[in-house]
């Protein structure tokens, strides 16, 4: 009598041994693939606090690539009507037309100002978010687009910060609307970027901590006056966390930020489960001071108000005084000028010089915002003279 229970198949009706371990092979990728395209995060058993592989990745993060950062915001290409065209497309709006030539001039000229990185931003329609209306809708054209762009932009030595879900609608936070944003934006986005070189890191939405658009008294979401505030953070934190892991799924080694418009919503407002500063693994933030006067909101909100340079030293110190030991990049900073502002190209090259030995003695980068139209004018020699340049 056989040991087994069920004797063995004769040999003859056995699967050949190659032929299983192909089949389990298949079966295995297959499992991976579906579960790529169909895991949402909110099926997941949700981390309590602090991500390991944010410890992790800071650990092994030093701050020299990231201090090193010289960058600009990009937005659209020299010449373009900002009214007109206010933001890249690629390709998918008939008045803004692709032009790859003209980028490409710019990431020349960019260069030679000594720039090695470029915050763009992804539109959320742009990139998916469109099939909600149009069943018919296809970003492959954009894709490619912004392909074209990184590869520009890696032939001048310039790598890209890019920035998901811009332009996302500012009162869709709940998890049914992030299982929508990740199944028509986030995921095919990562799914196409995340095998690429090109990229120093992602940043997973801008300024979240403003929360104006759906309740004004919540412009900064730690505004303790209004209680609404609260429950704002609460649900744009989660939102986040689940992002963040989305993003995991697909790239386990690029560093994660968050553009904050405040360095404090790191670790503000008080009484949230977590921080934003758990969801990181280096800290990005804003500064802008009360010129324009869309950015003077600052003088009712700003939570500073010693003005510049003193509250952009003030945001560095605070999140350096975390004691984390995650690197700092300020994504967003300029000074406008000309009629109607308070500086002149005098007072702007001073202040953005002030700015720049600021954040040389954090050790953070800095990432221009462009309120001039040339990048000559916007840049000067900000980038090619400092001592602190490498």
């Amino acid at each position: 009598m056989s040991r087994y229970p069920n004797p063995p198949h004769p040999a003859h009706q056995r699967t050949p041994r190659p032929l299983r371990r192909a089949l389990v092979c298949l079966w295995c990728m297959g499992c991976i693939t579906w579960f790529l395209s169909n895991f949402s995060p909110t099926d997941a058993k949700q981390d309590s606090h602090r991500s390991p592989i944010v410890d992790e990745i800071a650990r092994q993060l030093t701050d020299k690539p990231l201090s090193t950062i010289r960058g600009v915001n990009y937005l659209r290409p020299t010449g373009y009507d900002a009214d007109q065209c206010p933001d890249l497309q690629f390709g998918q709006d008939s008045i803004c037309p692709w032009d790859i030539e003209a980028i490409a001039a710019d990431m020349h000229r960019l260069q030679g100002l000594g720039v090695n990185t470029v915050r763009i931003f992804l539109n959320y329609y742009t990139f998916g978010g469109a099939s909600k209306t149009n069943a018919e809708y296809d970003m492959a054209e954009a894709l490619g687009h912004l392909d074209n762009f990184i590869d520009v932009a890696q032939q001048h030595n310039i790598q890209v910060l890019p920035v998901l879900l811009a332009k996302y609608p500012q009162d869709r936070f709940t998890l049914a609307d992030l299982d929508v944003a990740l199944r028509v934006h986030v995921r095919p986005v990562m799914r196409h970027l995340a095998p690429r070189s090109g990229i120093v890191a992602w940043d997973l939405f801008n300024e979240p901590d403003i929360g104006s658009p759906v309740d004004q008294r919540c412009w900064d979401w730690a505004n303790g006056d209004h209680p609404e505030c609260l429950p704002l953070a609460e649900e744009r934190l989660l939102f986040l966390r689940h992002l963040r892991q989305e993003v995991r799924l697909f790239d386990t080694e690029r560093p994660i930020t968050i553009g904050m418009a405040f360095a404090k919503s790191y670790f503000q407002p008080a009484g949230t489960t977590f921080f934003a500063d758990d969801l990181v693994e280096f800290y990005s933030f804003h500064y802008y001071d009360n010129d324009p006067y869309d950015s003077g909101r600052y003088a009712e909100h700003w939570y500073y108000g010693q003005g510049f340079p003193d509250d952009l030293i003030r945001g560095l110190t605070e999140l350096q005084d975390l004691g984390r030991d995650k690197p700092i990049v300020i994504t967003e900073l300029g000074f406008p000028t000309g009629e109607g502002h308070i500086r002149e190209q005098a007072e702007l090259r001073r202040d953005l010089a002030r700015s720049y030995e600021v954040t040389q003695e954090f050790d953070a980068g800095l990432v221009l915002w462009p309120f001039q139209d040339q990048p000559e004018e916007l840049i000067g020699d900000l980038f090619t003279t400092s001592p602190a340049t490498p």
